[in-house]
């Protein structure tokens, strides 16, 4: 930024290096380097509060190691872009610096609110490498408090997009970057999801091990057999009873040996003594398939199921397994069998191409909402990206602005 002390990342090893050792307690600094991070604290104490903690943040930039040394992205300047936080609550403060993407290091007062404060005597010494910091913090909320528009747009101007967060539509996506598709086949999956979202729901009036052990091994197979990487052939799985290939694969199949296949009881049993290990899931922590009672569940009163009997839902939140998922609602579909599933509208808009793709630093693996389907990281210049293509996302794309740093008044 104009007119500020040059800070170089090099100069702040002493901190950067802290993230590789930063839990979720943070590093307790010294007590001179505790001195340092409160006269940053009062320094932003200047500027208008931007969050709970009392907090405020700023971009900085940090001049760059030479390039073979360097292990993040550079703006054309050759500079790094860094947010630092400083905040406090009660008696506890913190400062926290982040690249946005993979590098978070946290600064503490103490471990936690109303924790004695106890330094870590292996890497609480940075007091350093906080006054190169302060000295330029110190400088650049002198330079918003006289020019608070300037500063604000500099950064609008100036930060990369790849620290931004933003929304594309997912049919611009698609056709910029094609191997974003969700779906190699559009078309089937809407034939697919479309198809069964007509079955009657499939329910009957008692749950047993057996019955639950036939479905699961459909959804199951359907996984392996139809992945699009690593396919098991369908052969592994001719002549094996549901039950062999629910033992072998379930993460709590083996629990079922010495009870009663076709017992209520006994699944009920299972499940009670199962339920807080993943004994529902087709794809581990990822996609379910869970036994439900009507009139035992929540909001379940319109379903088009007897009272007292069961049903079974689908369940999936990660977006990555949105084919997997496709494909159990394919068998389930040929085989007439009409499941709960509430994500079919979603997977109809992934293939439709009518919702949106969220762009974040940091996303997240899961399923959005009903407008955004996913989210995703600014993608980067590779064998299969060209420049090009990244550049016209980045115009494609809608841009959420910064938020305005004003000075305290």
């Amino acid at each position: 930024m104009k007119d500020l002390p040059v800070l170089k990342y090099n100069a702040l090893q002493d901190i950067m290096c802290l993230d590789n050792v930063c839990d979720l307690n943070g590093v307790v600094v010294d007590d001179k380097s505790l001195e340092v991070m409160l006269r940053i604290e009062k320094t932003m104490q200047r500027l208008e509060v931007m969050g709970s903690d009392d907090r405020r943040w700023l971009w900085i930039e940090l001049k760059a190691p030479a390039k073979r040394y360097r292990d993040d992205d550079t703006d054309d300047n050759g500079n790094y872009w860094y947010q630092i936080l400083s905040a406090h609550y009660k008696d506890f403060h913190y400062l926290v610096l982040s690249n946005r993407h993979f590098r978070f290091i946290d600064l503490r007062s103490a471990h936690h609110v109303g924790a004695k404060r106890e330094p870590d005597s292996a890497y609480g010494n940075v007091s350093k490498a906080l006054k190169k910091i302060e000295t330029y913090v110190t400088a650049l909320v002198d330079w918003i408090c006289e020019q608070p528009d300037n500063y604000n747009a500099y950064i609008e101007e100036h930060l990369p997009y790849s620290k931004r967060n933003g929304r594309i539509k997912r049919a611009d996506l698609n056709r910029i970057c094609p191997t974003y598709r969700t779906f190699d086949d559009p078309g089937h999956v809407i034939e697919v999801v479309s198809g069964f979202k007509s079955l009657p729901l499939w329910s009957c009036k008692e749950m047993t091990l057996r019955t639950y052990m036939r479905f699961w091994r459909m959804a199951y197979e359907a996984y392996r057999v139809k992945d699009k990487i690593t396919p098991t052939s369908k052969h592994s799985f001719e002549k094996r009873s549901d039950e062999e290939i629910f033992r072998s694969h379930s993460s709590k199949g083996r629990e079922t040996e010495g009870l009663n296949l076709d017992s209520e009881q006994d699944f009920l049993k299972w499940d009670k003594e199962n339920t807080h290990y993943h004994n529902m899931d087709v794809i581990y922590a990822r996609v379910h398939l869970i036994p439900r009672k009507k009139g035992e569940g929540w909001d379940d009163e319109d379903l088009p199921v007897p009272d007292g009997h069961w049903y079974f839902e689908l369940r999936y939140c990660v977006y990555g397994f949105s084919n997997d998922v496709v494909n159990m609602l394919e068998v389930f579909w040929h085989e007439g069998i009409g499941v709960v599933c509430d994500v079919t509208n979603r997977l109809l808009r992934m293939a439709k191409e009518s919702d949106y793709v969220s762009i974040s630093p940091i996303p997240d693996k899961y399923c959005c909402d009903d407008e955004v389907g996913n989210e995703i990281s600014l993608p980067y210049q590779c064998d299969s990206i060209s420049a090009q293509q990244v550049a016209d996302i980045i115009a494609a794309a809608k841009w959420e602005k910064q938020q305005i740093v004003k000075p305290r008044t």
